[in-house]
Order: C-alpha cells, then structure tokens, then sequence
C-alpha cells in the first residue's frame, strides 16, 4: 500500500513537473513574440519619424495588411506541402501545372493586397513617410534574417 502511494505522489510530482515545463515554454514563446513586436515598433517608429497621430493611424492599417497576408501564406501551405511530400518526379504534369497556377495566383492577390493598403497607406501617412515605410521593411527584414541567421549559427556571431 505504501509503494502504490510513493508511485502515485511520484506520478504527480512528474505531471505537475510536465505542466509546469509547458507553461514556462508557452510563457517564454510569448514573451519572445512581444519582444519582436516591440523591436519591430520602435524601429518601423524611429525610421519612419512617425508622431503620436500618424503612429496611432499607420499601425492598425499596417496590421489589418500583415493579418491579411498571413491569411493568405496559410492557403499557399497545403501547396507546398503537397510539393515537399511528393518528389518532383512522383507529381503528374497536371497536378504540378495546377500547383504552380495556384502559386502564380497568390503571388497575384499577394501583390493586389500590398496595392489596396498602399493607397490606405497614404491616406493616413505623407508619401514621405510610406517612402520610409518601404525602406524601413526592407532594412528590418534583412536584420530580422540576420538575426535569424546568427541564432541557427551562434558560432558564427558578430561581436
């Protein structure tokens, strides 16, 4: 009787163990993601010199733009699972056509969403400062690749 009670305090010190691990990493993910969205406003803010009203009328666009093209990355998904799963040898010429259509056709509403918020874009900004805009994502892109580079190489990193 009194080994089933030490087995079974022993499972409980183990699950709340588990627990506890997974709710430490959930935890730490999301505070990695605040730290990146934080960065990602401060340095979008600073480039662009944005004040209090322009920077309370840019970034909800900018997010409604960033949701929508999420949306439409999870549709591209599936076709490109199909093409890693499958080799291109065992895809048959019509289902690789109809993948690479589909691709084609979202690069196509990729493009149709970044046209409908540029016009937003300047109805809440000065074209100066959509200017700054583009340049700004591309500067926090190729930082963000590096960073993204130095993480999966830390042997490699700047000092």
């Amino acid at each position: 009787m009194k080994k089933i009670n030490k087995i079974n305090k022993l499972i409980i010190v183990l699950v709340f163990s588990l627990f506890s691990t997974i709710l430490l990493s959930q935890n730490n993910l999301n505070q990695k993601k605040e730290n990146k969205e934080s960065r990602k406003i401060a340095f979008f803010t600073a480039k662009m010199n944005l004040n209090k009203e322009e920077a309370q009328n840019f970034w909800p666009v900018l997010n409604e733009m960033e949701a929508e093209l999420k949306n439409l990355r999870k549709e591209n998904i599936q076709g490109k699972m199909i093409i890693k799963d499958k080799k291109a040898q065992e895809i048959s010429d019509k289902e690789l056509e109809e993948l690479l259509d589909a691709r084609i056709q979202i690069g196509k509403k990729q493009m149709e969403i970044k046209v409908k918020y540029h016009e937003k874009f300047k109805e809440v900004l000065p074209i100066r400062k959509v200017a700054k805009f583009y340049q700004a994502n591309k500067e926090f892109k190729k930082i963000q690749s590096e960073r993204k580079k130095q993480h999966n190489n830390p042997g490699e990193r700047k000092r």
